[in-house]
């Protein structure tokens, strides 16, 4: 996988010192940037992942066995910052042929959790109604939540090959490939506990009516290793020429993009992983 980034960046890197050779200023295509979100898909965190990214935790001690565990995976959409530079290295003389795409991607802080919960009632009081005569049994409930969450940031390089059609509002789709580098990976655990008493108006073990968090939990923070990322996409857009008479906005651009993506990843402590995501773009571009 380390030799595929490195074939990617020396190919983004010769094909820009080409183009920078080139002295016919129709083989460049825009300058873009572009903002929005980056879906990594599903990969749950489970149990037995725990002390591979929190080695030596002292709240985790012991693995909590009496606690029951569940996990939430890439579930939320992490901010994105796409921005780059296209060109034509394959313009034909009828015309311009496919464009090609190459620049910086920032995925944002994508997060893995999982959740070690346990819940204990002891019998606190009985209640008798002096309207009805009816009992209730009120318990006292003791919970001890353990919060574990991994995360790290994305950064990479970018490039597709896509294809255009004519007009002030055009559609485009192709191909894509991204990858780079999971970094700044860290894990924080935090334990809270909490008390209170069941509702005495409602004979539910599950309403609690009063309580209080005791405070008394604790944090913790762990790095993780650097690990890495290759999304294998197909962007598929929408682009709108914002004028056509003035010499300056006629070259203005916005676009809306989705690339529907394969991703791979994969860091030390975890292994690699299989998913599948999407990334969703609104920018401008400025022809150049």
């Amino acid at each position: 996988m380390k030799r595929i980034l490195l074939l990617m960046s020396s190919a983004v890197l010769a094909s820009s010192w080409t183009l920078a050779q080139s002295p016919d200023s129709s083989s460049w295509g825009s300058v873009y940037i572009g903002g929005g979100a980056f879906f990594a898909g599903s990969q749950p965190l489970y149990r037995q992942e725990l002390a591979l990214i929190t080695s030596g935790s002292t709240l985790l001690a012991g693995g909590h066995v009496d606690h029951d565990y569940s996990n939430a995976g890439y579930e939320d959409a992490t901010g994105l910052l796409d921005a780059g530079i296209s060109f034509h290295p394959f313009r034909k003389s009828a015309g311009l042929g496919p464009e090609l795409r190459v620049g910086f991607l920032y995925g944002g802080r994508s997060t893995l959790t999982g959740y070690l919960r346990r819940s204990t009632r002891t019998p606190y009081d009985t209640l008798t109604s002096s309207q009805t005569g009816e009992t209730f049994y009120v318990d006292s409930v003791h919970s001890s939540t353990y919060l574990v969450e991994y995360s790290a940031e994305r950064f990479g390089l970018s490039t597709s090959l896509v294809w255009r059609t004519k007009g002030r509002w055009s559609i485009y789709g192709g191909v894509g490939l991204a990858g780079g580098l999971l970094m700044n990976a860290r894990t924080e655990v935090y334990h809270s506990t909490y008390d209170g008493v069941d509702d005495p108006n409602n004979n539910r073990p599950s309403d609690v009516h009063d309580g209080r968090y005791s405070g008394n939990g604790g944090t913790e923070t762990f790095r993780n290793g650097t690990g890495w990322w290759l999304s294998l996409n197909t962007p598929l857009g929408l682009d709108f020429q914002v004028a056509r008479r003035s010499a300056f906005w006629s070259r203005v651009h916005l676009y809306d993009e989705l690339r529907p993506q394969l991703l791979f990843q994969g860091t030390p402590e975890l292994g690699t992983g299989t998913n599948f995501g999407v990334q969703s773009v609104f920018g401008v571009r400025l022809k150049l």
